[in-house]
């Protein structure tokens, strides 16, 4: 099964153009409010830098951005069932900040690690860059690869997860030679993901 959310992140968020993906049309995506969360430190509370807290209950997670996202929700259908995306985006003055994360169909089996691999190479060729860095890595327990990309003028640093059936990715994308070396940690450091 080809795996989506790399190229939903982009066509989103970025706006660039996408090769012809291997799919069905996707159905036109429906922007809904995050849920609240009911767990401290709770949503909207800002810090000393001006980013806010999220936590995303039905995702699992919490993390620092810049401010609060919107959950974008789409559910397709494929020959091994449905799966639903949801992706959310915050832009500042220079960087582009994404999280996102799929749930398959219960009946779909794959492989983790492909998961992993899939998810990368489809961001890289959906934003037609070239893959600088990858590596394994095991992030609070969790398989992950982290990788660097790049176009003729932006620079992307991503991570995907594998957390139960779910793989996540979070994604910083800055132009190129300005990159911000305290925002990326910042921004990956506080991604906090959790099995449901």
């Amino acid at each position: 099964m080809k795996k989506f959310l790399p190229l939903l992140i982009i066509t989103l968020a970025l706006s660039f153009s996408i090769s012809a993906q291997e799919h069905s049309p996707r159905p036109t995506i429906t922007p809904r409010p995050a849920p609240p969360s009911s767990t401290p430190p709770p949503n909207n509370v800002v810090d000393s830098s001006g980013w806010a807290h999220f936590t995303s209950e039905e995702g699992n997670f919490s993390v620092l951005m810049p401010e609060i996202p919107e959950d974008k929700v789409e559910t397709t259908q494929s020959t091994h069932g449905p799966y639903t995306t949801h992706l959310f985006i915050v832009k500042d003055t220079n960087n582009v900040y994404l999280i996102g994360w799929v749930d398959y169909d219960p009946s779909f089996n794959f492989n983790r690690q492909a998961e992993l691999e899939a998810n990368r190479d489809n961001f890289v060729k959906g934003i037609k860059a070239k893959l600088i860095s990858t590596r394994p890595t095991v992030i609070d327990g969790y398989s992950a690869l982290e990788f660097t990309a790049e176009t003729t003028d932006r620079v992307f640093k991503s991570r995907v997860y594998m957390v139960g059936r779910r793989p996540y990715q979070i994604v910083i994308g800055s132009p190129k030679g300005q990159e911000d070396t305290a925002s990326v940690n910042r921004f990956f450091n506080s991604f906090k993901v959790r099995l449901p």
